[in-house]
């Protein structure tokens, strides 16, 4: 198991009980207890569990809660600006698209707006429609519902039920969590109910994550990685686990080097 995977499975663990002994993870991980310390340690340093002398604590954390959308602009930008040019790149003149309220796809959205290609955009993000909008070569949809303050996406009944009436040729999402496991995983329920809607409305479904987001896991699923087509991360990614994904799912991946 992967160090980044066992981490995980501590922190699943410890979503059902509550609380966990040092002995009991390394029964269960089959790993040393000298390993078991140095993953509670490094899990306790980012906030994600409380340490005990003998083991963890469950904690309130960024399992349950996300960065607000002006904070998560700023973090790993180059890496989105490079993600979102290869995006770019598998867009075709009149494509249909859907594009969700992550950062990396409000990158792409900013080329599309600066572009002159024809598409058809649909969204739940207040700020990529912003980035779209003034673009004459766009036909553009914005989903009515309920506003995240958080990401500024539309949520919700009203928003599921209209995204429902379309089929698209490629949609284009953002996740806070990714692992082999786990799959698509985000903070909120009904901003991962929306992104399955997403994705079941698209004939192609391109996943747009930098390396921040491998190897975390959220309260709230989106969906299982065989639903994914595309992957497009950065170099920082670790080879190691973008193999895992490939060798369990049949996952077109296109890691990006600097540009």
């Amino acid at each position: 198991m992967l160090a980044g995977e066992r981490r995980n499975k501590i922190l699943e663990l410890l979503k059902t009980s509550q609380a966990i002994s040092v002995s009991e993870l390394c029964t269960i991980l089959e790993a040393s207890e000298a390993t078991i310390r140095r993953d509670l340690t490094l899990l306790g340093n980012e906030g994600k569990l409380e340490r005990t002398h003998g083991g963890a604590l469950f904690s309130e954390n960024k399992l349950n809660t996300e960065d607000k959308v002006n904070t998560r602009e700023s973090m790993a930008i180059r890496e989105k600006v490079w993600i979102a040019q290869q995006a770019f790149e598998l867009l075709e003149d009149h494509d249909s698209i859907i594009l969700d309220a992550g950062t990396t796809t409000l990158e792409l959205a900013k080329l599309i707006g600066q572009s002159k290609i024809h598409l058809s955009v649909i969204t739940n993000s207040t700020i990529v429609f912003g980035a779209l909008a003034e673009n004459p070569n766009l036909e553009l949809i914005m989903l009515g519902g309920k506003v995240r303050s958080n990401t500024l996406a539309v949520v919700g009944t009203v928003a599921d039920e209209m995204l429902k009436r379309f089929h698209v040729d490629k949609v284009f999402l953002g996740t806070n969590g990714i692992t082999v496991d786990a799959g698509l995983t985000t903070s909120d329920m009904d901003e991962a109910q929306i992104k399955t809607t997403m994705l079941k409305s698209a004939r192609q479904r391109i996943v747009l994550a930098d390396n921040t987001k491998f190897n975390k896991v959220y309260m709230n699923l989106i969906a299982s990685l065989s639903m994914v087509d595309v992957l497009i991360t950065d170099d920082e990614t670790e080879d190691e686990t973008l193999k895992n994904i490939v060798d369990a799912y049949d996952i077109r991946v296109l890691k990006v080097e600097k540009r």
